[in-house]
């Protein structure tokens, strides 16, 4: 299933992921997505899924523990890494009293997970080296600052919240320049025929709406069809 469903949504940009689970439960209006603007690092790069890893960070205020301890909290997260196997997404909240007041997704910690196989992040902390970032490697933060402040990991493998969304370890998410969609699991099966009959009623109608001879008449018939679930 985790090959399937990763490579069933490459290419697909996520308000289409959005309709097509509000068309398999229309209860998820409103649900599941992020809230708030993200800065994506590209604009231009494609979208990305995997299972979500999941962390905690501090920018705005500094660090209270020995550095020793710090050193076992950052390898211990390098092993949290190093084991989860299956296609991955990062997904990092900075709890401070003021997320986004120092980075440390930049040009060495970006190549450091993309190494170790995390297919991309997001974050609602701050992102840095965006001219530098590896090839292909997507950010997606709440803002750009050229400083690193003082961002510590504090906690991993933990219920997080970015931009208005709850993500835990293991939930399957998909985020491009629009933002990040957790995909309920028991919609993952059925999802790729759900984008499937999204992406034909949006062409049946831009036909219609791109058409030589559009006109209203042609817009109330397509309409129709267009609001048939």
């Amino acid at each position: 299933m985790s090959t399937s469903i990763i490579e069933a949504l490459r290419g697909i940009d996520t308000p289409t992921v959005c309709n097509a689970m509000i068309v398999m439960d229309p209860t998820l209006r409103g649900k599941n997505y992020t809230l708030d603007t993200v800065i994506a690092a590209n604009p231009g790069l494609p979208p990305f899924t995997g299972y979500a890893l999941t962390a905690k960070i501090i920018s705005s205020q500094p660090c209270t523990d020995s550095h020793e301890v710090m050193m076992q909290r950052r390898f211990a997260y390098y092993k949290y890494l190093a084991d989860a196997g299956r296609p991955t997404v990062m997904v990092m909240e900075d709890c401070g009293s003021r997320p986004g007041v120092g980075s440390i997704w930049g040009e060495i910690n970006a190549s450091l997970h993309k190494a170790m196989g995390v297919a991309g992040v997001v974050t609602n902390g701050a992102i840095r080296d965006l001219d530098t970032l590896p090839e292909g490697y997507q950010l997606l933060g709440g803002n750009v600052t050229p400083g690193s402040g003082f961002a510590h990991l504090i906690d991993f493998d933990t219920p997080v919240s970015v931009f208005g969304l709850p993500v835990r370890t293991g939930d399957l998410v998909h985020a491009d320049q629009h933002g990040c969609v957790v995909i309920r699991a028991d919609l993952i099966e059925r999802l790729p025929a759900a984008i499937a009959r999204v992406q034909q009623r949006e062409s049946t109608l831009l036909h219609v709406l791109n058409g030589p001879d559009f006109d209203y008449d042609k817009l109330v018939q397509a309409w129709h069809q267009f609001e048939v679930k």
